[in-house]
């Protein structure tokens, strides 16, 4: 009697061949499948931008009081010159108030050429990327400073301030 006897095989669709595949070649995609899972799970862990915490102002404070260096985050890309001129203003108010005391403070601004370091040893003569910079970021409190409708959002680690250029006010923060 017939191995297979008894056991009726799934016709292919008409005009398709049936693909047979051996116990080797399954083992290979799955193994294949599991690697590109590994490989994805890996890219969202160190690539990724972690997500921040949507919060409150005592909690933001609370992790830059208790942080040895800050970083204030200017992002002026498709500004007009008014609200740029008013962002960076923002971040002067901020940096001389008492909210980052005698801490270390890292400065990036972005515009529509790239993004900039003043802090780092090049002082501001090497161009960064807005992802490279927002990557640098990680785990340090930073303030980013951008135009836009005029708003404030803090979350746990960092806090959002956008202008436009009808602000006429200061950005103190402690």
């Amino acid at each position: 009697m017939a191995k297979n006897a008894g056991k009726k095989e799934a016709a292919p669709a008409p005009g398709m061949r049936g693909i047979r595949l051996s116990d080797s070649d399954r083992k290979a995609g799955l193994a294949l499948l599991a690697l590109l899972a590994l490989a994805l799970v890996a890219y969202v862990f160190l690539f990724a931008e972690p997500q921040d915490a949507p919060s409150d102002m005592d909690t933001f404070v609370g992790h830059v009081l208790s942080a040895q260096s800050v970083a204030l985050f200017y992002d002026v890309r498709g500004a007009s010159p008014d609200a740029a001129t008013k962002v960076f203003q923002c971040g002067v108010d901020i940096n001389s108030g008492s909210l980052f005391g005698s801490k270390q403070i890292t400065t990036y601004a972005c515009d529509d050429s790239g993004c900039i370091s003043a802090s780092s040893a090049a002082n501001g003569s090497s161009t960064l990327t807005y992802d490279t910079v927002r990557k640098k970021l990680r785990g340090t409190p930073y303030i980013l400073l951008r135009a836009g409708a005029p708003s404030t959002s803090f979350f746990a680690n960092h806090a959002e301030i956008a202008i436009d250029s009808s602000f006429n006010s200061t950005c103190k923060l402690g």
